[in-house]
């Protein structure tokens, strides 16, 4: 009777231990990737917000980190977007070196300036359907903290909308370069003095 009983008691222990860890595990887990997508904000928006087939725009993206936290120039940064056929990139992916971000040292690491937007060019299909799309893409990117002691390599997702119209985009013609004005010239015989003799008038009594 006395095994019985100690083994019961240790099967509620843990089943005891299981459902608390379970339960520890469903609130801090989630804080965890909460805190992790927060870490760096990302606002997106397409500019302009209504294009034509064949026009292009730019996807203007505003990158926030909390004080205190850095964001490395190195080992990654990246900008992808997810693959939309109505509209090309001129790459797939964009690196800080491709964005030309400016950077600074703190700590003997270099770091990225993010007191500026970020605008990244995209061009519209002349086959485009007329429509609201909505863009997906992704920051890759590693945070470091000087004051808490941590690094941290993870990713933000950010999404924006735009719409694009039925007509298509004309370029314009370009023409023949106008001609510079030329100036006259001034006649060389223009109030110069002349040989010819001159004649005063005379009168008659």
């Amino acid at each position: 009777m006395n095994q019985a009983l100690k083994r019961r008691r240790r099967g509620f222990c843990r089943r005891g231990f299981f459902v608390a860890w379970f339960f520890l595990a469903s609130f801090i887990f989630p804080i965890f990737l909460y805190s992790q997508e927060t870490l760096l904000k990302v606002d997106a928006a397409v500019i302009p917000k209504i294009l034509s087939r064949g026009e292009s725009g730019q996807v203007v993206l505003r990158l926030t980190v909390p004080e205190g936290v850095l964001v490395l120039a190195e080992p990654e940064f990246v900008i992808e977007f997810k693959n939309l056929p109505p509209i090309a990139f001129p790459k797939n992916f964009f690196t800080a070196t491709d964005l030309e971000l400016e950077t600074f040292e703190a700590n003997g690491q270099e770091c990225l300036k993010l007191d500026k937007v970020i605008n990244i060019p995209f061009s519209v299909a002349i086959d485009a359907p007329a429509r609201t799309y909505i863009l997906e893409g992704k920051v890759k990117y590693v945070l470091r903290s000087l004051k808490q002691g941590w690094c941290l390599k993870t990713a933000s997702k950010f999404y924006c909308s735009f719409s694009t119209r039925a007509t298509i985009m004309k370029k314009k013609l370009s023409g023949p370069p106008a001609e510079a004005p030329t100036e006259k010239r001034a006649n060389p015989t223009h109030n110069q003095p002349t040989n010819q003799p001159t004649y005063q008038p005379t009168y008659l009594p």
